[in-house]
């Protein structure tokens, strides 16, 4: 039975479960209050999925993007409800991101992305 959680919410042993998945494909998450949310999708005991909202690829220059995840290689059943996840929480994130390149990227706009990926 698969299920989902944010890193914050998990108990210390799933906590540690999870980084040492991770760690072992190079992976090795921080995690904080608003953003960046970590969230992880388990079988069993079994690390099978991640999304990681990062929010600021300034502020985490360790990781190039505002949000990477493995939802393309999950199963429907799996991916739409971590899609959901994403779309609410860059939706009320509000406000714009500035690119390294100096443009500006609306937040409402990668909740759109996400959208667009459900339709795929």
């Amino acid at each position: 039975m698969e299920y989902f959680c944010n890193y914050q919410d998990m108990p210390p042993e799933q906590r540690k479960s999870a980084l040492h998945a991770l760690e072992s494909i190079g992976f090795y998450p921080a995690c904080g209050d608003k953003m960046p949310q970590f969230y992880f999708a388990f079988r069993e005991q079994e690390l099978i999925g991640y999304m990681f909202l990062l929010g600021d690829s300034k502020r985490f220059r360790a990781f190039p993007w505002l949000a990477i995840d493995n939802l393309d290689e999950l199963p429907w059943n799996i991916a739409e409800p971590l899609s959901a996840i994403a779309i609410k929480t860059w939706e009320n994130e509000g406000g714009s991101i500035e690119n390294d390149d100096g443009s500006i990227t609306e937040k409402h706009l990668i909740a759109q992305t996400y959208r667009e990926r459900l339709k795929r």
